[in-house]
């Protein structure tokens, strides 16, 4: 039940982020981060999604690791699990 919730919830914020993040002032980018924390450990394949895009998009990689580093560590631990290795690159 907790994971239905849980990918429910993650689902609306990346929705709501991703419009977001179509405006002129990209607020959205905090609300799909959080939705991210929220589908990551519930849903095996979104966080083989983020690996994907962030081993396509450069961008995104940093983007990624630049919100990780400044994350407290409980999120900081779940956003670290789709983080490429060395031979990822």
């Amino acid at each position: 039940m907790m994971r239905i919730i849980a990918r429910l919830i993650g689902g609306i914020l990346c929705f709501f982020g991703f419009i977001g993040m179509l405006t002129p002032i990209p607020f959205g980018i905090v609300f799909f981060v959080i939705g991210l924390m929220f589908l990551i450990p519930s849903t095996p394949s979104a966080a083989n999604g983020v690996r994907w895009m962030r081993r396509k998009v450069r961008f995104f990689d940093k983007a990624m690791s630049a919100i990780t580093n400044k994350m407290p560590y409980p999120y900081r631990r779940i956003l670290r699990s789709t983080e490429l290795g060395v031979e990822d690159w």
